[in-house]
């Protein structure tokens, strides 16, 4: 059996994010108006604003990908408003910021590397 040469693909070692001030600033302000509607505006603008961050980011040569969906996030937010009414906001405080880190970085992943 011949060993097959290993291909070594070069791959930037630099981070980069690749987004605008102009389309940031107009994402945002959808956003906000979005985040106007009762209860399902919120948590679809944040998803919206963290797939557009990720989609213009890369790390280490490869891009991320946000893969959170709406309803799971505000099925979070219910809970978590809950524990912060029932410990007097300190769960909000505290727990809460990194709670929702944990759950945008779990949402996080590196998307497909095109090459």
């Amino acid at each position: 059996m011949a060993d097959k040469p290993t291909q070594r693909v070069k791959r930037s070692l630099r981070s980069t994010y690749n987004g605008t001030a102009g389309s940031y600033f107009l994402l945002r302000l959808g956003c906000l108006f979005l985040s106007l509607i009762p209860f399902i505006g919120l948590p679809n603008a944040i998803c919206i604003l963290e797939r557009y961050k990720c989609r213009n980011t890369e790390i280490v040569g490869m891009p991320l990908e946000f893969n959170g969906k709406a309803g799971d996030l505000l099925g979070r937010m219910f809970v978590w408003g809950f524990f912060t009414v029932i410990t007097i906001g300190i769960y909000g405080l505290f727990v809460l910021p990194i709670r929702y880190q944990q759950w945008k970085t779990s949402h996080t992943v590196f998307g497909p590397i095109i090459m």
